[in-house]
């Protein structure tokens, strides 16, 4: 009786097969390739300013964006108050970097000091932000994570459009880091 076994062009198949789910899941679960945790950090929080200037446009109300030691918190202006109050939803909110970030901020050209300390700012004002017209102030937010350090820019384009971008053999400038 002659015993029959696998080709070797089947075990190849199999091989394959299994190395094309395996690669599939790995990429799925975030572990290999794709996005750092910083760029999906800064997408989002570009994501999340355009539905700022959806809702500022809509509710025609100013909406702004503090930066923290750790993240960022949405607030909207009180026309009743005159104040900036911070914004208790579950979209625009307060939200946390997955990883640590070096934090530049200009705004309007001028740079913008973002050393904070908490028990002093008793009235928070956001740093940067939208307008109930839908235009963004003229920002550019720069962050740095890792080593050596892969940096992104945040901002409006010369058409107003909020654009996030990689910098290539860029380096922010020597200036506080949040936090400190």
């Amino acid at each position: 009786m002659k015993t029959r076994g696998f080709t070797l062009i089947e075990i190849l198949v199999v091989v394959t097969i299994i190395a094309l789910v395996t690669g599939g899941a790995l990429l799925a679960l975030g572990l290999i390739g794709g996005q750092s945790g910083s760029s999906r950090d800064l997408e989002r929080l570009q994501s999340l300013l355009l539905d700022a200037r959806d809702r500022a446009e809509l509710e025609n109300r100013d909406y702004g964006v503090r930066l923290l030691a750790d993240g960022y918190e949405f607030m909207a202006f009180d026309a009743g108050t005159g104040r900036w109050l911070p914004i208790a939803d579950r979209v625009l909110g307060v939200a946390h970097w997955s990883t640590p970030l070096e934090l530049e901020l200009d705004v309007e050209g001028r740079r913008v000091l973002l050393r904070r300390e908490p028990e002093r700012d008793l009235a928070p004002v956001p740093d940067f932000g939208v307008d109930a017209s839908g235009e963004f102030t003229a920002f550019e937010l720069r962050a740095a994570a890792g080593s050596p350090p892969r940096v992104w820019r945040l901002g409006p384009d010369d058409a107003g459009e909020l654009q996030l971008r990689e910098l290539q053999g860029r380096e922010p400038a020597a200036a506080p880091r949040i936090g400190q």
